[in-house]
């Protein structure tokens, strides 16, 4: 036995070694140009419900808060405490108001969820994809008509508790039009750049995946971190992903090849960058100043 896991191990280092670092960098950009992108459509939803902050501080916020996921458990459970806490301390805003900006933020991150979803399916589709189009037309016409319970329905799978004025301050959000299209487009942009990165990881080992598959395993991906009950869902996201790329044909040593150096990516540098920020830039002391109340 020992003999075969020095075989694998020596297998997963062969494959590892000829990954190329143009594409692990470009699949790094990616990653921390999304960063800013939350940050961007943060901003845009605290100015929506009467509030800002310099875009600066919610990126560190955002940063230092996906430490805080990382190795809290539960999904996000302590990265949206501190995002709260940080903008009450550094721009004033009250923690009701920036509570609802980011369950605003979850709730129109649904909609390019399911287009993602969509195109996912279609890569099961032998036949045309008008119907899947069709039907990713009428969902987001059906979300929109029945806005107030897509948001309460939101509420309940985020499992969010809100005070009727922040739900009646949610719901007013649908009639800001232009605030909902940049803001849905701001969110698709960034789903769209974690399509991209699982892409350019694949490339790095010389694999040119469909993006409908690569939809796939993106969506995989997020379902995976939503079950998961462990820090960062650390373990679980690593297996199923192994678990859904072996499903799909691609080889054991590559397939935990990809998903280490995408974790790599989206958990190890991402904590350690988060964590300095939460160093460098008091969020040590908010942290311990929310412990507290």
């Amino acid at each position: 036995m020992l003999e075969s896991l020095v075989d694998s191990a020596e297998q997963y280092f062969s494959v590892v070694s000829t990954a190329s670092l143009g594409y692990l960098a470009l699949a790094f950009l990616t990653y921390y140009v999304s960063v800013v992108i939350y940050g961007i459509r943060w901003k845009l939803v605290l100015r929506g419900v009467g509030r800002d902050a310099p875009l600066r501080e919610l990126v560190k916020a955002i940063l230092a808060s996906i430490f805080m996921n990382n190795v809290t458990p539960l999904s996000r459970s302590g990265g949206e405490l501190l995002r709260m806490a940080w903008v009450s301390k550094r721009a004033n805003i009250p923690t009701g108001v920036s509570a609802v900006s980011i369950i605003y933020e979850r709730i129109l991150e649904t909609i390019p969820v399911f287009a993602l979803f969509l195109v996912g399916m279609s890569y099961f589709s032998s036949g045309e994809p008008l119907p899947f189009v069709l039907l990713g037309i009428a969902g987001i016409l059906l979300i929109w008509v029945k806005w107030d319970s897509f948001v309460r329905l939101s509420l309940r799978l985020f499992r969010t508790s809100v005070t009727e004025g922040e739900l009646e301050r949610i719901t007013s959000l649908r009639r800001m039009h232009n605030l909902n299209l940049i803001a849905i487009l701001l969110s698709s942009t960034i789903w769209l750049l974690d399509v991209a990165r699982l892409k350019l990881i694949t490339l790095a080992f010389g694999l040119d995946l469909a993006w409908s598959f690569i939809a796939v395993i993106s969506v995989a991906n997020l379902l995976f971190g939503l079950v998961a009950f462990t820090p960062g869902g650390i373990g679980i996201i690593e297996g199923g992903l192994i678990g859904t790329l072996t499903y799909f044909g691609i080889p054991m040593a590559l397939a935990l090849s990809i998903t280490l150096l995408e974790r790599f990516v989206s958990y190890v540098a991402s904590s350690i960058v988060g964590f300095a920020v939460l160093l460098t830039s008091g969020g040590v002391e908010i942290w311990k100043a929310l412990k507290s109340q």
